[in-house]
This record gives structure tokens, C-alpha cells and sequence, in this order.
């Protein structure tokens, strides 16, 4: 049997929950090893770790840095560089949510330390690595030259209403970095610089309550197209992305970070429709590139894509800034 690289998660949230099924199965690139969680969740992280067989639970994040090759991060986004940092000094390879970091200046630190040791680092955003997502850049040039991209992300929160009730959810707490910019608009940030490269002006309006935003406009300026991202967390609407050229436009109804069915509709002709995913968990073929990175040492994919996650985190702060919205790591 061939030898997984085995890897360590670094907390128990729904994200975690979400993916361990697949993560921990037959057809996972990676052995999950271990598991590290806070003490108030040593109760959920035995039972994850009873229920998927996974070998070793610890709270104390060092110990988890022993015992595997390459660690997942799974904390509020504001301890996001500190866990990183810590487990690229130690020579680990990292995998951490979106967004890599709160800030750019965080985000290019970090990228910088991968190099410099000469270990991978990933930023855990699903939509880069999903098969209709590399669908649309090979048919972009059907649609002619870009005139309009569209992206909607709008999910009511189940934590919302414990916000207004006047609790605070990481979510809706500047002090953790959250937000709707950074928590979903994150993904549109994403599908569009991923695609097109970083835009030249960037300019966020935001509906803002107790200091952050519950949801915002993101308008990105090209030269020669437009592009407008919307997220909302304290309402819903349905998802939906569209890339308008000369020639026709492209259409999705899902959110960015499942990528689904895409269809073209050319001004003369048939419309095509593809959906190439193949029906597995959204994670799946992120972990499967990043698996194969590590493994061959490819370190041209892990460069481009650390890359993409620079001009994404520069967007993502100029746009906070431009809305007055400020964490901590601010100051």
C-alpha cells in the first residue's frame, strides 16, 4: 500500500466537519493523523476522531507539529498567521483557510517564509482547484473581449441573529477579522483575480453594524471591464456569476466555492452547458492538487498560486480600508 503523507488538523469547526468524511476515506491523498483542538472542544474532537478513525488528538498545537508532515488550519481568521508562522518555522508544510491572512502585508510575510524554508503553503480556497472553474478560463475566449463580471454571494447567516441580539460571533467580530468581505465576498475576490489578475482601482461599500460589515458591494476596476462583487451575510439572494463579453457570456448559478454548472450562451449559436466537477465534496480536487505538489515538489503550481492569494489579500485590505473597516493587526 502506498504511503500517505500525513496530516494534522488544527481545529473542529463546520469547515472540519464538512470535509473529514472524504478527508479521512479510501480516496484521501493524505493520512489524517491527528487532531488538535481547544479544551472546551475536547469532547466533539474524540468523537471526530472515534468517528473517522483518526489516530492521535492533542490541545497542544506543537505536539500536533511532531507527529505529521503537512498541518490544516482551521481557526478564526485573525490566528491564521500565528499558527501558520509557527508551523512554517518548524519546517511543516501548511494548508490554511481562506483567507491566508487578514492583511496583505501578513499574507506576503508568510509566503515569504514558505520560500525561504522551502516548504508549501496553500491557502485552503476550493474555487481555484475545482474542474468548472478551469472550464471558465479555457472558454473565456469564446466570449470575446471582457466587457462585465457579475458575482453574488448573498447567505443569511445563522449567527446573524445572535449578532443583533448583541452577542459576538467570530463571524461578525472585527477583533477576529471577520466580516462578509472576508468571509464569502473572499471567494468572489478569488474567482475574479484568479481569472483576470489583480484589478487597478478597488473601492468596497459596505452595510456596516458595530464596526464590520454584514454584507457589501466590491467593485473592481480593469482596464477596459468592470467587475462587481457582492456578499451579504444578513441576507440571501440566489448565487449568481457571469463573465460578459463581445461574443456572449458566461453563467453560473452556484456559489464561487462550489463552482457548479456553467453554461455559454454565445450572441449567435447554441448555448453549451458543462458541469465537470463529477459530483464529489468541493474539497476534493483542492486536496488532491495540493496532495500532488507536496509529493512531486512542484513548486511552480504552489508559486502561482500563493501568487493568486497575494493580489487576492491586497484587494481584500484595500477594500476593508476603503469601508473604514479596521482589525486589529491595524493598528
Amino acid at each position: 500500500m502506498e504511503k500517505r503523507m500525513k496530516l494534522g488538523i488544527l481545529g473542529t469547526g463546520k469547515i472540519v466537519q464538512e470535509f473529514l468524511p472524504w478527508l479521512a476515506g479510501p480516496d484521501s491523498p493524505f493520512q489524517v493523523q491527528a487532531l488538535c483542538s481547544t479544551e472546551r472542544s475536547v469532547p466533539l474532537a474524540e468523537e471526530l476522531c472515534r468517528q473517522y478513525g483518526i489516530p492521535q488528538h492533542t490541545t497542544n498545537y506543537l505536539e500536533l507539529l511532531q507527529w505529521v508532515d503537512v498541518v490544516y488550519l482551521a481557526v478564526p481568521n485573525l490566528q491564521h498567521t500565528r499558527y501558520a508562522r509557527v508551523a512554517l518555522e518548524a519546517e511543516r508544510h501548511v494548508i490554511v483557510e481562506k483567507p491566508m491572512a487578514p492583511t496583505a502585508a501578513e499574507t506576503e510575510a508568510l509566503v515569504g517564509l514558505a520560500r525561504h524554508k522551502k516548504v508549501f503553503l496553500f491557502e485552503a480556497v476550493t474555487t481555484q482547484y475545482l474542474e468548472n472553474y478551469n472550464k471558465i478560463r479555457e472558454l473565456l475566449p469564446k466570449i470575446g473581449t471582457v466587457k462585465l463580471v457579475q458575482c453574488n454571494f448573498s447567505q443569511y447567516s445563522s449567527r446573524y441573529d445572535a449578532f443583533c441580539a448583541g452577542e459576538k460571533p467570530p463571524v461578525f467580530d472585527p477583533d477576529c477579522a471577520g466580516g462578509a468581505l472576508m468571509d464569502l465576498n473572499v471567494y468572489n475576490v478569488s474567482y475574479i483575480v484568479g481569472l483576470f489578475g489583480e484589478p487597478n482601482q478597488v473601492r468596497y461599500t459596505a452595510n456596516i453594524e458595530r464596526g464590520i460589515d454584514t454584507s457589501g458591494i466590491l467593485t473592481m476596476d480593469y482596464s477596459g471591464f468592470k467587475a462587481v462583487s457582492v456578499a451579504a451575510k444578513d441576507c440571501s439572494s440566489p448565487a449568481r456569476y457571469v463573465i460578459q463579453g463581445t461574443k456572449g457570456y458566461l453563467l453560473q448559478k452556484s456559489t464561487a466555492n462550489f463552482c457548479g454548472g456553467l453554461t455559454f450562451h454565445p450572441n449567435e449559436g447554441k448555448e453549451e452547458h458543462f458541469n465537470l466537477n463529477g459530483g464529489r465534496p468541493r474539497q476534493a480536487a483542492e486536496f488532491e492538487v495540493i496532495a500532488r505538489a507536496i509529493e512531486s515538489g512542484d513548486q511552480e503550481i504552489c508559486g502561482r498560486m500563493q501568487d493568486t492569494s497575494i493580489a487576492v489579500s491586497r484587494v481584500l485590505t484595500v477594500a476593508r480600508r476603503s469601508a473604514g473597516i479596521r482589525f486589529p493587526c491595524d493598528r
